[in-house]
Protein backbone atom coordinates (compact mmCIF):
# COMPACT_ATOMS: atom_id res chain seq x y z
CA UNK A 1 0.00 0.00 0.00
CA UNK A 2 0.79 3.51 -0.67
CA UNK A 3 3.00 5.67 2.47
CA UNK A 4 0.73 7.79 4.40
CA UNK A 5 2.37 10.96 3.65
CA UNK A 6 0.14 13.66 2.55
CA UNK A 7 2.63 13.45 -1.27
CA UNK A 8 3.75 9.90 -1.45
CA UNK A 9 4.66 10.42 -4.88
CA UNK A 10 6.00 12.16 -7.73
CA UNK A 11 6.54 12.32 -11.46
CA UNK A 12 9.70 12.62 -12.72
CA UNK A 13 10.49 14.89 -16.29
CA UNK A 14 9.59 12.23 -17.90
CA UNK A 15 6.43 11.95 -17.18
CA UNK A 16 7.01 8.46 -15.02
CA UNK A 17 5.57 7.93 -11.51
CA UNK A 18 8.10 7.81 -8.59
CA UNK A 19 7.67 6.79 -4.85
CA UNK A 20 9.00 8.52 -2.11
CA UNK A 21 10.83 4.60 -1.59
CA UNK A 22 12.68 4.99 -4.96
CA UNK A 23 13.27 9.44 -5.17
CA UNK A 24 17.24 10.65 -5.68
CA UNK A 25 18.43 13.46 -4.68
CA UNK A 26 19.50 15.86 -7.58
CA UNK A 27 16.84 14.58 -9.33
CA UNK A 28 13.32 16.98 -10.45
CA UNK A 29 10.03 16.14 -9.77
CA UNK A 30 6.69 17.50 -9.81
CA UNK A 31 3.35 17.39 -8.13
CA UNK A 32 0.49 14.92 -10.45
CA UNK A 33 -1.80 17.65 -8.87
CA UNK A 34 -0.45 20.89 -9.78
CA UNK A 35 2.47 19.62 -12.03
CA UNK A 36 4.91 22.60 -9.91
CA UNK A 37 8.24 21.24 -9.00
CA UNK A 38 8.44 19.27 -5.76
CA UNK A 39 11.61 18.92 -3.37
CA UNK A 40 12.68 15.76 -2.15
CA UNK A 41 13.94 15.63 1.41
CA UNK A 42 15.65 13.03 3.29
CA UNK A 43 15.02 12.35 6.51
CA UNK A 44 16.97 14.72 9.12
CA UNK A 45 17.49 17.13 6.38
CA UNK A 46 15.83 19.56 8.72
CA UNK A 47 14.59 19.84 12.25
CA UNK A 48 10.60 18.64 11.15
CA UNK A 49 12.30 15.88 8.89
CA UNK A 50 11.16 12.72 10.39
CA UNK A 51 10.94 10.88 7.18
CA UNK A 52 11.57 10.82 3.10
CA UNK A 53 9.08 13.22 1.60
CA UNK A 54 8.24 15.31 -1.05
CA UNK A 55 7.55 18.72 -0.60
CA UNK A 56 6.01 21.97 -2.57
CA UNK A 57 7.75 25.66 -2.50
CA UNK A 58 6.93 27.63 0.06
CA UNK A 59 4.64 29.91 -2.01
CA UNK A 60 2.63 26.50 -3.53
CA UNK A 61 -1.33 26.84 -2.43
CA UNK A 62 -1.14 23.29 -3.60
CA UNK A 63 -1.25 20.69 -0.80
CA UNK A 64 -0.78 17.44 -3.08
CA UNK A 65 -2.74 14.58 -2.25
CA UNK A 66 -4.73 13.26 0.95
CA UNK A 67 -4.25 9.78 1.47
CA UNK A 68 -7.55 8.91 0.23
CA UNK A 69 -7.79 11.22 -2.88
CA UNK A 70 -4.09 9.65 -3.29
CA UNK A 71 -6.21 6.72 -4.15
CA UNK A 72 -8.47 7.89 -6.19
CA UNK A 73 -5.53 9.40 -8.14
CA UNK A 74 -3.68 6.18 -9.03
CA UNK A 75 -6.84 4.41 -10.02
CA UNK A 76 -7.67 7.56 -12.33
CA UNK A 77 -4.22 7.56 -13.81
CA UNK A 78 -4.36 3.64 -14.34
CA UNK A 79 -7.66 3.47 -16.10
CA UNK A 80 -6.46 6.60 -18.25
CA UNK A 81 -3.18 4.72 -19.16
CA UNK A 82 -5.35 1.76 -20.25
CA UNK A 83 -7.40 3.36 -22.21
CA UNK A 84 -4.47 5.67 -24.03
CA UNK A 85 -2.93 2.19 -24.79
CA UNK A 86 -5.67 0.60 -26.23
CA UNK A 87 -7.41 3.71 -27.93
CA UNK A 88 -3.86 4.22 -30.10
CA UNK A 89 -3.98 0.61 -30.65
CA UNK A 90 -7.46 0.48 -32.47
CA UNK A 91 -6.57 3.70 -34.45
CA UNK A 92 -3.48 1.94 -35.63
CA UNK A 93 -5.62 -1.30 -36.77
CA UNK A 94 -2.98 -3.00 -34.19
CA UNK A 95 -3.51 -5.64 -32.63
CA UNK A 96 -2.68 -5.89 -28.42
CA UNK A 97 -2.18 -9.55 -27.33
CA UNK A 98 -2.75 -10.84 -23.83
CA UNK A 99 -2.17 -14.10 -21.39
CA UNK A 100 -3.79 -15.40 -18.58
CA UNK A 101 -3.85 -18.96 -16.79
CA UNK A 102 -7.35 -20.60 -15.74
CA UNK A 103 -7.26 -20.45 -12.03
CA UNK A 104 -9.69 -23.55 -12.11
CA UNK A 105 -7.83 -26.02 -14.65
CA UNK A 106 -4.91 -24.06 -14.74
CA UNK A 107 -5.28 -24.25 -18.70
CA UNK A 108 -2.69 -21.01 -20.11
CA UNK A 109 -4.97 -18.71 -22.55
CA UNK A 110 -3.75 -16.29 -25.47
CA UNK A 111 -5.81 -13.85 -27.18
CA UNK A 112 -5.92 -10.88 -29.26
CA UNK A 113 -7.68 -8.59 -27.37
CA UNK A 114 -8.80 -6.09 -29.93
CA UNK A 115 -9.80 -9.08 -32.28
CA UNK A 116 -13.26 -7.72 -32.90
CA UNK A 117 -12.96 -4.54 -30.88
CA UNK A 118 -13.62 -1.41 -32.82
CA UNK A 119 -14.32 1.06 -29.58
CA UNK A 120 -12.97 2.25 -26.40
CA UNK A 121 -14.72 4.16 -23.65
CA UNK A 122 -14.01 4.70 -20.05
CA UNK A 123 -16.20 5.04 -17.55
CA UNK A 124 -19.39 4.06 -20.16
CA UNK A 125 -22.48 2.98 -17.86
CA UNK A 126 -24.02 -0.44 -18.96
CA UNK A 127 -27.37 -0.63 -16.95
CA UNK A 128 -26.11 -2.74 -13.89
CA UNK A 129 -22.40 -1.53 -14.12
CA UNK A 130 -19.48 0.61 -15.19
CA UNK A 131 -16.48 -0.12 -16.12
CA UNK A 132 -13.33 1.22 -15.89
CA UNK A 133 -12.45 0.87 -19.51
CA UNK A 134 -15.36 -0.97 -22.10
CA UNK A 135 -14.23 -2.56 -25.57
CA UNK A 136 -17.07 -2.53 -28.22
CA UNK A 137 -17.44 -4.49 -31.58
CA UNK A 138 -18.93 -2.96 -34.59
CA UNK A 139 -22.37 -3.59 -33.64
CA UNK A 140 -21.66 -1.42 -30.71
CA UNK A 141 -22.00 -4.56 -27.93
CA UNK A 142 -19.71 -4.57 -25.16
CA UNK A 143 -17.19 -7.48 -25.00
CA UNK A 144 -14.94 -6.60 -22.75
CA UNK A 145 -14.88 -5.02 -19.22
CA UNK A 146 -11.52 -3.81 -18.00
CA UNK A 147 -11.43 -3.21 -14.20
CA UNK A 148 -8.82 -1.88 -12.01
CA UNK A 149 -8.71 -3.23 -8.57
CA UNK A 150 -6.81 -0.79 -6.24
CA UNK A 151 -8.59 -1.57 -2.07
CA UNK A 152 -11.78 -2.60 -3.16
CA UNK A 153 -12.74 -5.65 -5.07
CA UNK A 154 -15.18 -6.17 -8.02
CA UNK A 155 -19.10 -6.60 -6.46
CA UNK A 156 -20.26 -10.20 -6.46
CA UNK A 157 -23.55 -7.74 -8.19
CA UNK A 158 -21.43 -6.44 -10.90
CA UNK A 159 -19.88 -9.64 -11.92
CA UNK A 160 -23.11 -11.28 -12.37
CA UNK A 161 -23.63 -8.39 -14.29
CA UNK A 162 -21.18 -9.25 -17.00
CA UNK A 163 -21.81 -13.04 -16.82
CA UNK A 164 -25.12 -12.76 -17.37
CA UNK A 165 -24.48 -10.62 -20.17
CA UNK A 166 -21.54 -12.53 -21.78
CA UNK A 167 -18.88 -9.70 -21.02
CA UNK A 168 -15.31 -10.40 -20.60
CA UNK A 169 -13.63 -9.22 -17.22
CA UNK A 170 -10.22 -8.22 -17.69
CA UNK A 171 -9.17 -7.43 -13.81
CA UNK A 172 -5.89 -5.74 -13.23
CA UNK A 173 -4.49 -5.20 -9.96
CA UNK A 174 -2.69 -1.73 -9.03
CA UNK A 175 -0.91 -1.51 -5.89
CA UNK A 176 1.69 1.79 -6.17
CA UNK A 177 1.73 4.80 -8.44
CA UNK A 178 4.75 3.05 -10.06
CA UNK A 179 2.58 0.73 -11.59
CA UNK A 180 1.06 3.17 -13.53
CA UNK A 181 4.13 3.15 -15.30
CA UNK A 182 3.96 -0.35 -16.44
CA UNK A 183 0.43 -0.45 -17.90
CA UNK A 184 1.21 -2.27 -21.17
CA UNK A 185 2.36 -5.19 -19.19
CA UNK A 186 0.15 -5.56 -16.57
CA UNK A 187 -2.58 -5.19 -19.17
CA UNK A 188 -0.69 -8.06 -21.38
CA UNK A 189 -0.49 -10.08 -18.54
CA UNK A 190 -3.69 -9.29 -16.40
CA UNK A 191 -4.53 -10.98 -12.66
CA UNK A 192 -7.89 -12.57 -14.24
CA UNK A 193 -10.08 -13.03 -17.33
CA UNK A 194 -13.66 -14.87 -16.86
CA UNK A 195 -13.12 -16.68 -19.95
CA UNK A 196 -11.75 -20.38 -20.52
CA UNK A 197 -11.81 -21.62 -23.97
CA UNK A 198 -10.90 -25.36 -21.96
CA UNK A 199 -14.23 -27.50 -22.79
CA UNK A 200 -13.36 -29.82 -20.30
CA UNK A 201 -12.60 -26.83 -17.35
CA UNK A 202 -14.22 -28.37 -13.68
CA UNK A 203 -15.65 -25.06 -13.60
CA UNK A 204 -18.44 -25.81 -16.00
CA UNK A 205 -20.76 -22.57 -14.98
CA UNK A 206 -17.42 -20.35 -15.97
CA UNK A 207 -17.88 -18.61 -19.27
CA UNK A 208 -16.34 -19.99 -22.29
CA UNK A 209 -18.15 -19.01 -25.53
CA UNK A 210 -21.50 -17.26 -26.30
CA UNK A 211 -24.28 -18.74 -27.84
CA UNK A 212 -26.20 -16.38 -30.27
CA UNK A 213 -28.47 -16.22 -32.93
CA UNK A 214 -27.32 -15.79 -36.13
CA UNK A 215 -29.00 -15.42 -40.00
CA UNK A 216 -28.95 -18.38 -42.41
CA UNK A 217 -28.47 -16.90 -46.14
CA UNK A 218 -28.77 -18.35 -49.08
CA UNK A 219 -26.31 -17.78 -52.25
CA UNK A 220 -28.19 -14.66 -53.08
CA UNK A 221 -27.08 -13.37 -49.49
CA UNK A 222 -30.61 -13.19 -48.38
CA UNK A 223 -32.22 -14.19 -45.14
CA UNK A 224 -34.07 -17.73 -45.08
CA UNK A 225 -33.64 -19.03 -41.66
CA UNK A 226 -31.92 -18.75 -38.18
CA UNK A 227 -29.51 -21.02 -36.50
CA UNK A 228 -27.32 -21.13 -33.42
CA UNK A 229 -23.84 -19.75 -33.60
CA UNK A 230 -20.74 -20.10 -30.41
CA UNK A 231 -18.94 -17.12 -30.15
CA UNK A 232 -16.32 -15.62 -28.36
CA UNK A 233 -14.72 -11.67 -28.15
CA UNK A 234 -11.51 -12.62 -29.16
CA UNK A 235 -12.35 -14.48 -32.31
CA UNK A 236 -13.42 -13.23 -35.92
CA UNK A 237 -14.73 -17.21 -36.82
CA UNK A 238 -17.42 -18.52 -35.03
CA UNK A 239 -18.11 -22.58 -34.42
CA UNK A 240 -21.49 -22.61 -36.60
CA UNK A 241 -24.14 -25.04 -36.87
CA UNK A 242 -24.14 -25.98 -33.07
CA UNK A 243 -27.58 -27.78 -32.13
CA UNK A 244 -29.91 -26.13 -30.70
CA UNK A 245 -31.32 -25.72 -27.04
CA UNK A 246 -34.87 -25.47 -25.80
CA UNK A 247 -34.18 -21.62 -24.86
CA UNK A 248 -32.30 -21.62 -28.35
CA UNK A 249 -35.37 -22.47 -30.11
CA UNK A 250 -37.39 -20.10 -27.58
CA UNK A 251 -35.35 -17.05 -28.63
CA UNK A 252 -35.15 -18.10 -32.52
CA UNK A 253 -38.82 -18.20 -32.80
CA UNK A 254 -39.20 -14.94 -31.01
CA UNK A 255 -36.97 -13.25 -33.78
CA UNK A 256 -38.41 -15.19 -36.58
CA UNK A 257 -41.89 -14.04 -35.93
CA UNK A 258 -40.94 -10.33 -35.82
CA UNK A 259 -38.88 -10.99 -38.78
CA UNK A 260 -41.56 -12.99 -40.72
CA UNK A 261 -45.08 -11.81 -39.26
CA UNK A 262 -47.66 -14.03 -40.11
CA UNK A 263 -45.61 -16.93 -41.50
CA UNK A 264 -45.57 -20.80 -40.27
CA UNK A 265 -42.52 -22.37 -39.26
CA UNK A 266 -40.16 -25.45 -39.31
CA UNK A 267 -37.30 -26.57 -37.33
CA UNK A 268 -35.35 -27.83 -40.17
CA UNK A 269 -32.74 -31.03 -38.55
CA UNK A 270 -31.80 -33.13 -41.21
CA UNK A 271 -29.28 -35.04 -42.82
CA UNK A 272 -29.60 -33.04 -45.93
CA UNK A 273 -28.38 -29.63 -44.13
CA UNK A 274 -25.23 -29.88 -42.18
CA UNK A 275 -26.76 -27.59 -39.11
CA UNK A 276 -29.75 -27.09 -37.74
CA UNK A 277 -31.66 -24.19 -38.69
CA UNK A 278 -35.62 -22.36 -37.90
CA UNK A 279 -37.61 -20.90 -41.50
CA UNK A 280 -40.02 -20.24 -42.96
CA UNK A 281 -42.26 -22.85 -44.20
CA UNK A 282 -42.04 -23.48 -47.82
CA UNK A 283 -44.05 -25.91 -50.14
CA UNK A 284 -41.70 -28.40 -50.89
CA UNK A 285 -43.12 -30.81 -53.98
CA UNK A 286 -41.25 -34.48 -55.13
CA UNK A 287 -38.45 -32.98 -57.15
CA UNK A 288 -37.43 -30.45 -54.75
CA UNK A 289 -33.65 -30.82 -54.00
CA UNK A 290 -32.49 -29.31 -50.34
CA UNK A 291 -30.32 -26.00 -50.49
CA UNK A 292 -27.11 -27.26 -50.35
CA UNK A 293 -25.76 -23.38 -50.77
CA UNK A 294 -27.30 -22.25 -47.27
CA UNK A 295 -25.18 -21.29 -44.99
CA UNK A 296 -24.94 -19.58 -41.49
CA UNK A 297 -23.24 -16.08 -41.04
CA UNK A 298 -21.87 -14.45 -38.20
CA UNK A 299 -24.45 -11.21 -37.88
CA UNK A 300 -26.66 -9.40 -40.12
CA UNK A 301 -27.85 -5.99 -39.39
CA UNK A 302 -31.54 -7.02 -39.26
CA UNK A 303 -31.11 -9.47 -37.17
CA UNK A 304 -28.72 -7.74 -34.53
CA UNK A 305 -31.61 -4.79 -35.01
CA UNK A 306 -34.19 -7.82 -33.91
CA UNK A 307 -31.61 -9.33 -30.76
CA UNK A 308 -31.27 -5.80 -29.61
CA UNK A 309 -34.93 -4.81 -29.69
CA UNK A 310 -35.71 -8.11 -27.87
CA UNK A 311 -33.24 -7.62 -25.09
CA UNK A 312 -34.31 -4.12 -24.38
CA UNK A 313 -37.95 -5.58 -23.89
CA UNK A 314 -36.73 -8.55 -21.65
CA UNK A 315 -34.78 -5.28 -19.34
CA UNK A 316 -38.03 -3.52 -19.24
CA UNK A 317 -40.34 -6.37 -18.88
CA UNK A 318 -38.02 -7.05 -15.82
CA UNK A 319 -37.84 -3.78 -14.62
CA UNK A 320 -41.50 -3.76 -14.46
CA UNK A 321 -42.05 -7.28 -12.28
CA UNK A 322 -39.54 -5.64 -9.73
CA UNK A 323 -41.61 -2.77 -9.55
CA UNK A 324 -45.00 -4.97 -9.74
CA UNK A 325 -43.47 -6.68 -6.66
CA UNK A 326 -42.32 -3.67 -4.69
CA UNK A 327 -45.46 -2.43 -5.10
CA UNK A 328 -47.65 -5.44 -3.48
CA UNK A 329 -44.88 -5.54 -1.17
CA UNK A 330 -45.89 -2.26 0.07
CA UNK A 331 -49.42 -2.48 0.39
CA UNK A 332 -48.93 -6.11 2.11
CA UNK A 333 -47.47 -3.49 4.72
CA UNK A 334 -49.41 -1.01 4.66
CA UNK A 335 -47.22 1.59 2.81
CA UNK A 336 -44.52 0.71 5.21
CA UNK A 337 -41.17 -0.92 4.33
CA UNK A 338 -40.80 -4.18 5.63
CA UNK A 339 -37.74 -4.85 8.37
Amino acid sequence: MESKLLNPWAKDRNGNFVSIEHAQKGQEYYCPKCQEPLSYCKKGDGPNARQDHFKHKPDCECKGYTPHESESAIHLFAKEAVYSILHDCIEKHQDFPIEWTCPDCQMDMKANLLKRANKVEMEKTLDAARPDVSLFDEQGNTIVAIEIVFSHDIESKTMRFYDNNNIVVVRIKVHTAEDCNNMVQKLRFPDSVNLCFNDKCPRGDKMQVYRRIIPVINGANQIVGLAVGLDNPFEEEMIKGVPFTEQDQRIAMAIAKEKWPGKRFIFVDSPEYPFQFIAPFVERNANSQPQLNYRPQRNHPDIDTLMHQRQVKAIRANYARKAAARKSGAKKTGGKRRR
